[in-house]
């Protein structure tokens, strides 16, 4: 009975070590995804904190003042410094889709060469 309990440990060892083999590799794709995970959240928190201070003041803004043409006016420049602020947050999910695509390349290339 002994020598059939050892045969299964050796066996299961085996597919354990050959799980191991395979899988390993495929950290350096978790490791991507985690990374981008994490800094596309905190990239979507920003522009979130963004929208509600840009609301706040457009709804602050009528109060603000009796004078129409100054709340237009100031409502039109912040209106114009949140359109320049949104394209500055598009520049930077733009900046990161490259960091990213740069290391999922690394990882696919380092994937590749350990299974030469």
């Amino acid at each position: 009975m002994k020598n059939v309990t050892d045969n299964m440990n050796d066996q299961f060892k085996q597919v354990m070590d050959m799980q191991s083999r395979t899988l390993e590799p495929m950290r350096a794709f978790a490791t991507v995804a985690a990374d981008a995970v994490e800094q596309i959240a905190r990239k979507n928190y920003a522009v979130i904190g963004d929208v509600m201070e840009f609301s706040t003041k457009q709804v602050q803004l009528p109060v603000s003042s009796e004078n129409i043409i100054d709340v237009t006016s100031a409502q039109t420049a912040e209106a114009k410094a949140f359109v320049e602020l949104m394209n500055s947050r598009a520049a930077e999910y733009s900046e990161l889709a490259q960091q990213f695509s740069a290391k999922a390349k690394e990882a696919s290339e380092s994937v590749s060469a350990s299974f030469k």
